[in-house]
């Protein structure tokens, strides 16, 4: 059955990847991990291919967000009493982070809630989506490897993560931070060229 499973994903390929990713970041419940890890097995693309597969899933995630993102700025209170319980734990998150909230919370259970606090709280789109999409690249090039490493096997990963997820987390953390200083620098830097052109001008 599982033999039959990785084949099916076999033949799909990278859409099926893809499109797991957008079903990921439209919030419905869905066992992606589960399916990025079996691709991680199925592809297996070392460390450079990794990259752009990174760049691909998270341009699905961070497009599919939207949905989420636009359902909170319009229906905002108006959600499900289930629904309540991890909306109240994204708020708060969101209260303690701001807005970097929406990059750190990614590859955390909390992460998909956060896309409609910050519809919520009128959240600029595209800090949203620059910050949606420098938090989940991390997640999605280091699960790709660690679904490689583990061949696929969600239950080893699963015990591996629980020993060593303060590790886990650290990288994730260290990830995420380098790229929102090396986007922040160039969008600085991108001003300052812009401001000098105009006083030349």
């Amino acid at each position: 059955m599982i033999q039959q499973f990785l084949e099916w994903l076999q033949t799909i390929g990278l859409p099926g990847l893809f499109f797991v990713m957008f079903l990921e970041g439209s919030s419905l419940p869905f066992p992606g991990l589960i399916i990025v890890l079996s691709y991680g097995y199925i592809l297996a693309p070392g460390y450079g291919s990794t990259v752009f597969i990174a760049i691909g899933m998270s341009f699905s995630y961070t497009i599919a967000s939207l949905i989420p993102y636009f359902l909170g700025k319009k229906v905002e209170v108006h959600f499900p009493k289930k629904f309540k319980k991890g909306l109240d734990k994204s708020t708060a998150f969101f209260k303690r982070y701001g807005i970097w909230s929406i990059a750190l919370s990614r590859p955390f259970g909390v992460g998909n809630y956060i896309s409609y606090v910050a519809g919520m709280s009128k959240v600029h789109l595209f800090k949203y989506i620059v910050l949606t999409f420098l938090g989940i690249y991390p997640w999605s090039y280091i699960m790709i490897l660690l679904g490689d490493y583990f061949k696929g096997n969600y239950q080893a990963f699963q015990q591996y993560f629980q020993s060593y997820s303060v590790y886990v987390y650290l990288v994730l953390g260290i990830g995420i931070t380098i790229i929102g200083l090396i986007t922040y620098k160039k969008v600085t830097h991108r001003k300052k060229d812009f401001s000098r052109m105009k006083e030349g001008g």
